[in-house]
């Protein structure tokens, strides 16, 4: 896995009982959702470490995940999707970092945690059932926060026919939603794919790019995406300049010798991926100057079961997606 990086690292269990899923950052607060107790916990970075400020919201689901923040009018507004409801609620984000209801919207089918947002427009991936249809993607506007509308639904398309593809992850740029497809369907080497839809149109774009089985997490900068593969452990780079031909960089094996990396959430910044290795604990430095010619550079230990990676400015915030888990506060050094 490389040479051991000289960290950083401190960690809050926001639950002892529920498993913390995804963790964002806005001004100085840090706000995670925590899946089995409904709550969202709210911490103060402003100081350095992780401090509880606000009473943590409990929200009328059980399964928070994925949120977004963003300022409307003179309101600034998160919006969170709740996979054991089927629905995304807005709240209000208090100059306190406390938050409290606005509105909400239903039928969204099996919602995933990887969202994303442009402007007031939230991307939410819903999620297919295997054998019998295809998953895609959800646009809702956010734009009269109090009254979230969806306001359009793109179908993804499986590679071949009987093959039924389940997004999970994606990301936006320029325009473009970049999103993973996962699939059971046969033959599992053929079967899962990255497909891309335009944002306005929510029309697809080009032919579904076939990839390794069990893509997880995105991320992109610049005129390129970089995902995760758990059971293939490896990390793609994939050229987006063009979105209806996306074009393949490099295949990074992230297994050595010695040591093994199912690999599950990553994060870009600077010349940097991070990428966790999901259950082995660790973190994964990938130097992506180059998105070509990525190599890896070293190792972060010590993160359990590392689930979603967010960049907040200095820190690195990840959730250990487990009952009880931890949420860390890494200093890799400069950001």
């Amino acid at each position: 896995m490389g040479v051991q990086t000289a960290v950083s690292i401190s960690s809050v269990t926001p639950s002892s009982t529920g498993a913390p899923n995804s963790a964002i950052a806005f001004g100085n607060f840090e706000y995670v959702s925590v899946q089995g107790t409904g709550q969202i916990f709210v911490y103060n970075l402003a100081s350095g470490t992780q401090i509880a400020a606000a009473t943590p919201y409990t929200t009328p689901c059980n399964d928070p995940s994925g949120m977004v923040i963003t300022p409307i009018a003179s309101t600034n507004v998160m919006a969170v999707v709740c996979y054991d409801t089927n629905s995304l609620l807005t709240l209000t984000v208090h100059p306190d970092g406390s938050l409290s209801a606005l509105g909400s919207v239903s039928g969204l089918p099996i919602p995933y945690p990887g969202i994303a947002l442009d402007g007031t427009d939230v991307f939410v991936p819903v999620f297919g059932q295997s054998g019998v249809a295809n998953g895609g993607v959800a646009k809702i506007s956010i734009a009269a926060p109090a009254n979230p509308v969806i306001t359009a639904t793109a179908t993804l398309v499986g590679p071949a026919p009987g093959v039924f593809v389940n997004p999970g992850y994606l990301v936006v740029s320029g325009g473009y939603i970049f999103e993973t497809a996962g699939s059971e369907s046969t033959p599992i080497s053929g079967s899962s794919t990255v497909q891309v839809v335009n944002e306005s149109s929510m029309a697809l774009v080009g032919s579904p790019l076939v990839v390794a089985h069990s893509p997880q997490q995105l991320a992109v900068q610049g005129s390129a995406i970089y995902i995760t593969f758990y059971d293939a452990a490896q990390l793609e780079s994939i050229d987006i300049s063009n979105p209806a031909a996306l074009k393949v960089l490099q295949v990074l094996p992230l297994n050595t010798a010695v040591s093994s990396c199912n690999a599950e959430p990553v994060a870009v910044t600077g010349t940097t991926a991070y990428v966790g290795c999901n259950p082995q604990g660790v973190i994964a430095q990938v130097n992506i100057a180059n998105p070509a010619n990525m190599q890896q550079t070293g190792s972060i230990a010590g993160v359990l079961n590392p689930q979603r990676i967010t960049v907040a400015g200095q820190y690195l915030l990840v959730t250990d997606g487990v009952p009880g888990g931890n949420v860390y506060q890494i200093v890799p050094g400069a950001l």
